[in-house]
């Protein structure tokens, strides 16, 4: 069965000269309009070409269609800012990992574009852990299948791609079994912090301090996921990435929400991470 959830996505773009203040067309930019609302929504260098929502949201589709993974998916896509961004999900229902028991990991591919440069067009597989609806984000997902628009793109060619992440979410089992197994200390996780997702730069970015506000806000994440599945780095994971998924209160909840998946990505490949062995 397959569900389908989608703001309006596929409304006329196109690319358009820009003009100075006396009418002579300037060379070498070019922006792109709504041509519905006549809104402009990036401009961009004369390499650049439109690869519009339309064509994401089908290809990603098509593709998953011809792999034949499995018909039972629901598929959501969300437009931001007026059309300028857009991001969109295809949930499994029946392609799941248990890396405990009772606790259910879906398997999922996100996709990503942009119309403002903002956002490559890029998709990635991960998971959604079903207990709370946190979003399983791994260190190798969120940069994997990612491609600038330009003239050689090729959007039908990079969806058949994220197909292969299932063999790499179904192999994660094990290792997310090994991180229930490896025990945590209260200062290790905040030196983590401190060190990945808390770290703020200073003006002169030579010099390092630590964001207190969301140090403390982790902290407050942490003490919950370790109540509910103690002290260890799988508890850890979870804390990161319920912190990530959790942005409905902020102004752009789903910007948010592609940044922090990015960071955790980054924190993931810490020295600070991979120090904590089982």
């Amino acid at each position: 069965m397959k569900h389908f959830s989608i703001n309006e996505f596929d409304f006329p773009v196109e690319q358009q000269p820009i003009y100075d203040q006396l009418g002579n067309i300037i060379d070498g930019h070019q922006s792109v309009v709504r041509t519905d609302t006549n809104q402009v929504l990036g401009v961009h260098g004369s390499r650049y070409k439109i690869v519009t929502h339309d064509d994401v949201v089908n290809s990603v589709i098509d593709g998953v269609k011809t792999a034949n993974l499995s018909e039972d998916y629901e598929v959501t896509v969300d437009v931001l800012e007026d059309g300028r961004k857009l991001r969109g999900e295809i949930l499994f229902n029946n392609l799941t990992i248990e890396p405990a028991v009772g606790d259910y990991v879906k398997f999922r591919v996100s996709f990503f574009n942009s119309y403002d440069a903002s956002w490559s067009f890029s998709q990635q597989a991960n998971g959604l852990r079903l207990w709370c609806l946190n979003g399983c984000t791994t260190a190798d997902a969120v940069a994997k299948s990612r491609y600038k628009h330009t003239a050689s793109i090729n959007v039908e060619g990079s969806a058949a791609k994220v197909v292969n992440g299932l063999e790499h979410f179904m192999s994660r089992k094990d290792v997310w079994q090994s991180w229930m197994q490896t025990k945590l200390e209260q200062k290790q996780v905040e030196n983590f912090f401190k060190k990945t997702v808390c770290k703020a730069f200073t003006r002169q970015q030579s010099v390092t301090k630590t964001n207190e506000k969301q140090l403390e806000n982790l902290l407050g994440i942490w003490s919950d996921e370790r109540n509910a599945l103690g002290s260890n780095k799988w508890a850890l994971y979870n804390c990161l990435t319920y912190w990530a998924t959790h942005t409905k209160d902020l102004r752009k909840p789903e910007i948010a929400k592609y940044n922090r998946e990015l960071q955790i990505a980054s924190a993931m490949k810490s020295k600070q991470w991979m120090e904590m062995v089982q």
